[in-house]
């Protein structure tokens, strides 16, 4: 692997040029460059790779890769906006007309330079997160688009318009969504934003629609509910870092674009549709039932200096809920599969969990060998721990 996709490609950060896979850009997902040459390298080995899983998809940038190389893949995705940009990107570019399609949009861009901007002064307390005229513009976009009869063209133009509420809100994403400081914030035209955004899609549809060869299907919206049986051929999936990263709320301004919430009293909901990885997905009166030996001496070391009292619980969680994962991949995987996991470790209070190491001992119990590992990258913590985030390769053995 070169130098630069070892450093790079681990982060989105290379996706933001890439056609189609730039129509949303996901700061936790990796980028597409890293998963062509590790897909590379496992057809190397197994020539006859015919389906492709990744029981958490992100944005769908394992399955658009696996699209573009004429590989079925499958998914399982708990976020349900994410899941409309899988679809979108994916099965909605597969049947789609481009001339047809690019057509309608176009029609669209005209529009927007003619629109009446609509007042609107509040939205179920989300319009604090926007000034005045961002949310006007916004909120007027949105109810042009609702009365679009084409599913397909609904869909590309609701995306076009989530994949820059954050930019034109007060808000950024820099690991957690939070209110941008004034050095950060800059204002933006939602129009303007929009009109780019639908251009650089509609170039995309004209020109790179070939690449999407054949479409996804979707698992299950948690990982954990895998229940297909020598269904997959390989593997390649980032599960969620332990961390502390609350990904459902990270997404509160997309979810509530697309109407999945009315307001953020509505966010708990999903923190149980996938694995613990978050300080949010448990409470101080959670109990985990299931405490896998392999986890119990960090647990240990974590009760005495935790500066809250959920972080042990969220380390028992996230291992309890993951081995629950792997073994369901462990039934799905056909004997001899191939298993690719990007993982990084963590630190809480200045105990080191080595993620990639508990995650491997639990791989050897159901069959999984470990054949290769690489790091990727190596990152400093607040307290000048080094942390690094891995590929670890795995073969199946039943």
């Amino acid at each position: 692997m070169n130098a630069l996709i070892r450093e790079k490609g681990g982060t989105f950060s290379l996706n933001k040029t890439e056609p189609i896979h730039r129509w949303y850009s996901y700061v936790e997902g990796y980028s597409s460059c890293l998963i062509a040459e590790e897909l590379k390298a496992l057809l190397a080995l197994n020539p006859n790779i015919e389906t492709i899983y990744d029981p958490f998809c992100g944005t769908g940038t394992t399955s658009l890769v696996a699209s573009a190389h004429g590989i079925k893949s499958f998914y399982s995705e708990s976020n349900p906006f994410m899941q409309t940009v899988i679809e979108t990107k994916i099965n909605g570019v597969h049947k789609l007309d481009a001339d047809i399609v690019s057509a309608k949009l176009i029609e669209y861009l005209a529009i927007i330079n003619e629109l009446k901007i609509e007042e609107h002064t509040s939205w179920n307390g989300f319009e604090k997160f926007f000034g005045e005229k961002q949310l006007n513009e916004l909120l007027t976009i949105k109810n042009l688009i609702s009365k679009e009869d084409d599913e397909l063209v609904k869909n590309i133009l609701t995306l076009a318009l989530s994949s820059i509420v954050v930019k034109v809100s007060k808000m950024t994403r820099r690991g957690d969504l939070r209110y941008a400081t004034e050095k950060e914030y800059r204002e933006e035209s939602v129009l303007e934003c929009f009109a780019e955004k639908l251009n650089e899609m509609i170039f995309d549809i004209q020109h790179h629609k070939a690449m999407v060869k054949c479409g996804t299907s979707k698992v299950s919206d948690d990982a954990r509910n895998n229940d297909y049986v020598d269904m997959f051929d390989c593997v390649i999936t980032s599960p969620p870092y332990l961390n502390g990263t609350n990904y459902i709320r990270n997404t509160k301004l997309e979810l509530k674009l697309n109407d999945f919430i009315t307001s953020e009293n509505d966010l708990p909901c999903f923190h149980s549709k996938g694995i613990v990885a978050g300080i949010n997905n448990v409470s101080k009166r959670t109990a985990i039932d299931t405490i896998l030996p392999v986890v119990e001496p960090y647990l240990e070391q974590l009760h005495p200096v935790a500066y809250d009292e959920r972080i042990p619980k969220m380390v028992a969680g996230y291992f309890r809920d993951m081995d629950v994962v792997i073994q369901k991949l462990s039934r799905s995987i056909k004997s001899g599969g191939l298993f690719t996991m990007d993982i990084g470790d963590s630190q809480f209070a200045g105990v080191h969990i080595p993620t990639h190491q508990i995650l491997s001992n639990i791989c050897a119990q159901y069959g999984f060998n470990l054949y290769d590992e690489e790091i990727l990258r190596e990152r400093r913590s607040k307290n000048g721990m080094v942390l690094t985030q891995r590929l670890l390769r795995y073969r199946l053995e039943k």
